[in-house]
């Protein structure tokens, strides 16, 4: 970790808030390769993650998936701190991942549904609780939610959403495959410019040495779904959301 702070340092000058966005993407999206990989018990080969700045309407144009049938499981961090994130699947690969999450057994249509977005959890919370811990930052997200559509279908809302919000749409992008398969599955992030703002900031802070002495945050995700005034962590302990 010392040796990676200090290379950091040494370019420090020349990281734009681009670079510092994808460092911590790069973060999360290794543990949420390693956490697909556990679920699955096989091998799973990540593409180099990017982060895209471009206007909304332009988002679907990057995937180039349009009309493919996929499935999203969808998670929200509510707060200062907005974030939209997915993780997709084609249909026919969602089977398969299904298949392997319960040993080979029958697979009905129910089971597949629980299945995936059991898988979905898993893999998203990693990828945000390795950014939270890095940063330091507590976030809360909302439970996981599984759309099965056209990919842009279910991406629509969320580009009319960032339209709403800014001419440009930041959008941390991380592609996996599992082991001898073509098929692509992707883990998309739409960053709020208050979350951005957060992880820049933080992100410099540890790249100059500044937060080195900080305490990291007690269970920075938390792994907390927030249902209004009660949370329920995924460790299975319900408290009282005011304390």
């Amino acid at each position: 970790m010392n040796e990676l702070v200090s290379s950091k340092i040494d370019n420090f000058e020349s990281l734009t808030d681009r670079d510092i966005l994808l460092e911590i993407g790069n973060m999360g999206a290794g543990h949420a390769t390693t956490a697909l990989s556990q679920v699955l018990q096989e091998p799973i080969a990540i593409e180099l993650p990017r982060v895209h700045m471009t206007s909304p309407h332009l988002v679907p144009s990057i995937y180039g998936k349009h009309d493919t049938i996929v499935a999203a499981v969808f998670m929200q961090l509510r707060g200062a701190a907005d974030c939209d994130v997915m993780l997709i699947f084609e249909e026919k690969e969602c089977a398969r991942i299904a298949e392997l999450m319960t040993n080979g057994m029958e697979v009905t249509p129910e089971i597949q549904r629980s299945a995936i977005e059991e898988m979905g959890s898993i893999v998203l919370t990693s990828f945000l609780s390795a950014m939270a811990n890095f940063t330091s930052t507590k976030l809360v997200m909302t439970p996981p939610q599984l759309i099965v559509d056209s990919f842009d279908a279910i991406i629509d809302g969320l580009i009319i959403k960032q339209a709403l919000c800014s001419d440009v749409a930041v959008i941390f992008d991380a592609r996996f495959k599992r082991y001898n398969t073509s098929t692509e599955g992707f883990l998309i992030t739409f960053l709020g410019d208050e979350l951005q703002k957060i992880l820049i900031q933080k992100g410099k802070r540890w790249l100059t040495g500044d937060s080195i002495n900080e305490e990291p945050a007690d269970h920075a995700v938390d792994d907390i779904f927030d249902y209004g005034t009660v949370c329920y962590t995924q460790g299975g302990n319900v408290r009282d959301g005011n304390g």
